[in-house]
């Protein structure tokens, strides 16, 4: 039966009394943290040393912060309107103060990208494990309460849904049966949040199999907000080729981003506008135009079966293909689930459109285990069916040239994300009849003023072993690489790199003799650069707008992004900066971007910091609108 608290305290004294002072907590993954329940737990461990507590969790998220005087005054404002009310948990404040008890530990399996570069507690206490695992590993620690906020059903009393977080909760629910019928203590905790989305399938459950029920309304606060991303030319050439090899009538898992963005977006473009779809994906470089191309089929076609969606993660860009109803093909016949998802997490657009959803609209969405979406046991027969001709598509930071992908740590060991479910993706792929890995990768960067390749013939760490590989896309084209040698994986993704690096890529390879010495790359890889590939879509330019999804920013907010990116660059180096500098302060009357600079607190700079700061950014505005 379960128990009803009305404050935080009475909830944390009522674990520690009923499962003991050593507590092992589970917190979902993203928004679905019970954050107040954590902070009450973690109060009464910090002033009773014999409390021992243990927190595994992933993607603690914290509002970001800005490094520049200039990046704060951007970040400053949004961060007011986009989270006023978000419960940062009290560990990873103690985390960053470095001022975390000794009998509080706090484990993580995927972090906040790139927010704990600089952090050993952090980089010493992640588990690296892939999302599949995170519920045997719960159960290895000896996990014994569950804490998570739950929707409250508008029109059934005693009923609540797992809302954004079902995917752990649901396979753990079994282990915490047994743990009982052992004598063993075993809680799940509901937190309920009446903003959180009150999601069907099974998700929704019966008030009884929660044990303790956190409900005051004062506690109440808006979920986290993921801002869509600008989507570059790049991301678009990218999702141009991703988009042509999704069948109709197929199975889609994506990822969230820019990339994921712009992969929603080209699908669409498919479907209304299918001419222009082909008429631009002809002339991209690696594009259907080129001859290596044919090695893959080529789907141009609108969408009139639709696609099952079988996805770890339900974002901004799934949900926008349910919305425009290319998400509409029911898993089989005995159902008319469109959509299997382990957790949500995006934009306020996302909350509030879940939210609004009509019950016969909403029940086609089933929140679900992460073992039903990730992996192919149980139900296996049923799984193969529904995924046919699946299209498992996720990002990856860097690709070595014998088909490894490098997407969640550094050469050094320093963790920048976390595995996820993307080995999960890419095991599935190889193990069903007609199914792709799609590992979208950008084929250079620009980090510190140097430009690199993203494609490299090695790399001290790799997320896919090469035995693993299969299909790699860049802005320039699809490189298919399961089953391959390594000389033609390595051809194959030569031609989708960019052509600055092509001769300094290829001697390594012939130097290993994995290239012949008379190797010579097709002459349309000659186009593999940025300027061909902006060319080509500012001549469709209406087609491919900077926020495809939206976004929560101003006009000026947009522009200032535009133009902060561009400062950064162009400031990376010591030249670079002083050269910068020097046009800033140079360039003659400054006129015009006044809203912006307004909204920079920098429309009326008061002493020389001021002065020089505003300069810097006129000139950068006006270097980006241009």
């Amino acid at each position: 039966m379960s128990v009803t608290c009305q404050s935080a305290e009475e909830t944390a004294n009522a674990i520690i009394e009923r499962v003991g002072r050593e507590v092992v907590l589970g917190l979902p993954i993203g928004i679905g943290k019970a954050t107040h329940v954590a902070d009450a737990l973690f109060e009464l461990a910090s002033k009773d040393p014999s409390i021992s507590l243990t927190i595994f969790t992933g993607l603690t998220l914290e509002p970001p912060r800005g490094r520049s005087e200039l990046e704060k005054r951007f970040l400053g404002p949004l961060v007011e309107r986009l989270y006023p009310d978000w419960p940062v948990p009290r560990y990873a404040e103690a985390i960053r103060n470095k001022s975390l008890p000794a009998n509080v530990r706090v484990q993580e399996f995927y972090l906040r990208p790139g927010g704990y570069l600089g952090d050993p507690y952090v980089q010493q206490h992640y588990s690296s494990i892939n999302y599949s695992e995170v519920a045997g590993e719960l159960m290895h620690l000896g996990v014994n309460v569950l804490a998570q906020l739950v929707a409250v059903s508008p029109d059934q009393p005693g009923r609540y849904s797992l809302g954004a977080n079902p995917e752990v909760t649901l396979d753990l629910m079994p282990y915490f049966y047994e743990r009982r019928e052992q004598g063993q203590p075993a809680l799940i905790v509901g937190q309920v949040n009446h903003q959180m989305p009150y999601m069907s399938g099974d998700a929704d459950l019966d008030g009884s199999n929660i044990d303790i029920i956190l409900e005051d309304d004062r506690l109440d606060y808006p979920l986290f907000t993921l801002p869509n991303r600008r989507v570059s030319d790049g991301d678009y050439a990218t999702a141009m080729h991703v988009a042509s090899l999704l069948r109709d009538g197929g199975t889609l898992q994506l990822g969230i981003g820019s990339l994921s963005d712009a992969v929603a977006h080209c699908l669409k473009l498919r479907h209304e506008s299918p001419d222009l779809f082909a008429e631009v994906l002809e002339h991209l470089p690696g594009g259907t135009g080129v001859r290596r191309r044919r090695h893959l089929p080529v789907e141009l076609a609108p969408f009139h079966e639709g696609l099952y969606a079988s996805t770890e993660l339900l974002s901004d860009a799934l949900f926008s293909l349910f919305d425009a109803g290319l998400i509409k093909r029911p898993a089989d016949s005995s159902t008319d689930t469109v959509m299997h998802a382990g957790f949500f997490i995006g934009s306020n657009h996302l909350y509030e459109g879940l939210s609004n959803l009509p019950e016969d609209r909403r029940r086609l969405i089933d929140m679900t285990r992460i073992s039903k979406v990730n992996t192919l046991f149980g139900e296996e027969a049923e799984k193969r069916t529904q995924r046919r001709d699946a299209r498992f598509i996720n990002e990856t930071m860097m690709i070595t040239l014998l088909g490894a992908a490098v997407s969640d740590a550094l050469e050094d060991g320093r963790v920048v994300s976390g595995v996820g479910g993307q080995f999960d993706f890419v095991s599935m792929a190889q193990a069903l009849d007609g199914a792709m890995s799609i590992l979208m990768c950008r084929a250079r960067r620009e980090s510190g003023g140097k430009v690199s390749s993203n494609i490299r013939w090695n790399y001290g760490h790799n997320t896919v072993p090469r035995h693993h590989r299969d299909v790699y896309v860049t802005e320039y084209g699809i490189a298919a690489t399961r089953g391959c040698s390594d000389r033609d994986t390595i051809d194959r993704l030569l031609h989708i790199a960019d052509a600055e690096f092509h001769g300094a890529l290829m001697k390594q390879p012939r130097r290993s003799g994995k290239l012949e010495r008379g190797y010579k790359m097709e002459r349309d890889a000659g186009h593999n650069r940025p300027d061909v590939v902006r060319s080509l879509l500012e001549q469709h330019r209406p087609h491919f707008p900077a926020y495809p999804l939206g976004t929560e920013m101003s006009t000026e907010e947009q522009a200032l992004v535009e133009a902060l990116g561009w400062l950064k660059t162009h400031t990376a180096t010591t030249p670079k900066r002083l050269r910068t500098m020097l046009q800033a302060s140079t360039g003659g009357e400054q006129s015009g971007n006044e809203k912006a600079l307004s909204r920079m607190q920098l429309e009326k700079p008061s002493g020389l910091k001021e002065r020089l700061m505003q300069r810097l950014l006129h000139h950068a505005l006006d270097r980006t609108s241009q």
